[in-house]
């Protein structure tokens, strides 16, 4: 896949969904979880890689001393610049840029953060390559996202692909121990949880045709007591919810 005609998609993907993403309340669950496992003060000098609409980071400056947010996206730092205005936020600076290779020193941060993002990197090991290399030592390494078994992974990502033709492909647990478990890092944890999000929200936060819409609803909605997908579709009330597997990963620079 060239690294190049992927990043436009991503571009193009993230530049029509700057909006409605931000809007969907199961992105803010869960970042109390994120701000205790980094055991962020006042101290720290945060980055957030892939930052989208800056929820995470937003959250992190309430926190930490700084924080700055690296997105390829313009739409989505520009909601991210309104997040952090509502929140009345003055030590985030926003940078627009790829993160391989980063534009940082080595050792320069004491938090490398990333959340819902490498599942859209076809260089994974790169990015990680490059967090670590800008955290400090004894620093924290925070990677966040969906975790599938092998045997979902195909019919997972075929089902995000319809979704988010910006999606590379998501990473197994394996994937992600092997990350955590190098040389370069100590001190591991992990922590699992279920994000749920109703089908039609996340049908409209998606920009697609309504064939689309339709192909992923019938998808979804036959996938009820199979779980075929490996998110967990049930029906409550005549509404069909999804439920993300997601790990948050935490390690320190050795």
């Amino acid at each position: 896949m060239d690294k190049q005609l992927h990043n436009e998609n991503i571009k193009k993907q993230f530049s029509k969904q700057a909006t409605s993403y931000t809007a969907v309340a199961a992105h803010r669950d869960s970042l109390e979880l994120l701000i205790e496992m980094a055991d962020v003060s006042k101290e720290d000098i945060v980055l957030d890689i892939a930052c989208g609409s800056g929820i995470v980071t937003c959250e992190f400056a309430k926190y930490a001393h700084h924080v700055t947010g690296i997105d390829i996206t313009k739409g989505m730092l520009d909601e991210a610049e309104k997040l952090q205005l509502a929140n009345n936020l003055t030590n985030i600076n926003w940078i627009l840029d790829d993160v391989v290779p980063l534009q940082f020193f080595d050792n320069q941060f004491s938090i490398v953060v990333t959340r819902f993002s490498f599942h859209h990197f076809i260089d994974y090991e790169k990015v990680f390559d490059e967090m670590i290399r800008v955290c400090k030592t004894n620093g924290t390494i925070m990677v966040v996202d969906a975790v599938l078994p092998n045997e979902k992974v195909n019919k997972y990502d075929q089902m995000e692909k319809i979704r988010d033709s910006s999606h590379a492909g998501v990473l197994t647990g394996e994937s992600f121990d092997a990350l955590f478990q190098a040389s370069q890092i100590k001190e591991c944890k992990k922590f699992f949880y279920e994000m749920p999000i109703e089908l039609e929200t996340q049908l409209n936060a998606s920009y697609l045709s309504n064939i689309e819409k339709e192909k992923l609803r019938l998808m979804i909605t036959q996938d009820v007591d199979k779980n075929d997908l490996g998110i967990s579709v049930n029906r409550i009330e005549g509404k069909y919810y999804l439920h993300y597997p997601i790990c948050i990963y935490v390690g320190k620079k050795a």
